[in-house]
């Protein structure tokens, strides 16, 4: 069920009986469902909102609901107790029978209370299909129609990740415990022990020398794709040349099995060699492989926030999105955002420029 104007207007008439009938106050959760299904990035991006529900209810328990595609984001969290599968299609693109299916299985686990961060109609329908008591989440244009405890986020919350934790605020937890929330991604061990062989046996790499990670790929959303927001293949592969040249660091290019023609294009461009992982990782041994790393550049994509996520000194590149919107989420200094404000259309013309990438890098690596 697509948001578009006509759904917006129904949740809007829907939520009238809700708001005269339906608010309530808010009660501890004892079963709770985190109901953000997608994507990596905002999947991600909702990890410092579940610590701080954890620590503030401990003796709760904590699922989460999530498609396939955004999974490995929190497969290995051990603030959650289960994993719900919603198979592979975001919510807005199943059918109302879909939709009342997802519900029915929701139903049986029982939860009395559901926090929903997504700011979609189909998000706020179904914990209420599900029969969930408590439902606290947001209310953007009406689209939270069903919720029991509705949350418009405050004109301050800009960033996505502050604008989820604005969930938070209207529970009475208190400000200073909100503040300073970092992102959480955890590989397993068997990923750490991958990986640590892999950089012996194919990377050539023992610590002597700086590792860069470099993933160029991304805009490959299920809800929103939207290739603008790869950086020009051209100038990573300068930006690689460029730091391997006059800097002399080992360069790993990453990204998923859809990359690799991109991966090897550049390959293609340099003169010297580069280790290509491109389709070669799961998302739990790139954050292993970032835990060790130097630097992760990469563009608008979810691997960049896993990158913040395990302390990675990371350098997002962005193009058509805002990075004040959903830029890294991390202390200042151990994460930039490049980005060049336009006038639309946008291109790359009036982006990012390989210089600026390469000088920005650099600080990274000598500071």
């Amino acid at each position: 069920m697509r948001d578009n104007a006509l759904t917006v207007a129904l949740a809007r008439l829907a939520g009238l009986p809700f708001a005269l009938f339906g608010r309530r106050s808010f009660m501890l959760p004892r079963r709770a469902l985190i109901l953000q299904p997608c994507c990596l990035s905002q999947v991600l991006l909702t990890t410092p909102l579940l610590s701080l529900l954890c620590e503030a209810y401990p003796s709760a328990r904590f699922d989460w609901a999530v498609t396939d595609w955004a999974r490995p984001a929190v497969a290995g969290n051990p603030h959650l107790t289960q994993l719900v599968s919603l198979g592979q299609s975001p919510l807005e693109q199943r059918s109302w029978r879909e939709l009342r299916d997802v519900a029915q299985r929701l139903r049986e686990e029982e939860y009395d209370t559901c926090f929903i961060p997504s700011r979609t109609t189909s998000a706020a329908l179904l914990p209420w299909l599900a029969g969930i008591p408590q439902r606290i989440g947001l209310n953007v244009n009406g689209r939270g129609f069903a919720h029991t405890l509705p949350v418009t986020p405050p004109e301050t919350a800009v960033h996505a990740a502050d604008v989820y934790l604005s969930l938070a605020g209207v529970l009475g937890i208190e400000p200073e415990r909100i503040q300073g929330r970092g992102l959480e991604f955890y590989p397993a061990d068997m990923d750490r022990t991958a990986v640590t062989a892999l950089l012996v046996e194919k990377v050539d790499w023992l610590g002597d020398v700086p590792l860069v990670i470099i993933h160029p790929g991304g805009g490959q959303n299920p809800v929103r794709p939207d290739e603008r927001k790869r950086w020009p293949m051209e100038r990573f592969a300068l930006l690689a040349s460029q730091l391997m040249r006059h800097h002399g660091v080992k360069v790993v290019l990453v990204g998923g099995e859809t990359d690799r023609p991109l991966s090897q294009a550049i390959q293609g461009m340099l003169a010297q060699p580069v280790v290509d992982l491109a389709g070669r990782l799961t998302l739990g041994e790139l954050g292993a492989l970032c835990e060790v790393a130097d630097l992760y550049i990469g563009n608008d994509t979810g691997p960049t926030h896993m990158a913040v996520a395990v302390g990675c000194p990371t350098l997002a590149i962005f193009g058509p999105s805002d990075p004040a919107l959903s830029g890294p989420y991390a202390p200042r200094g151990r994460a930039v955002a490049l980005w060049h404000e336009y006038a639309a259309p946008f291109a790359w013309d009036v982006g990012v420029t390989a210089e600026e990438v390469v000088k920005t890098a650099v600080s990274f690596l000598t500071t």
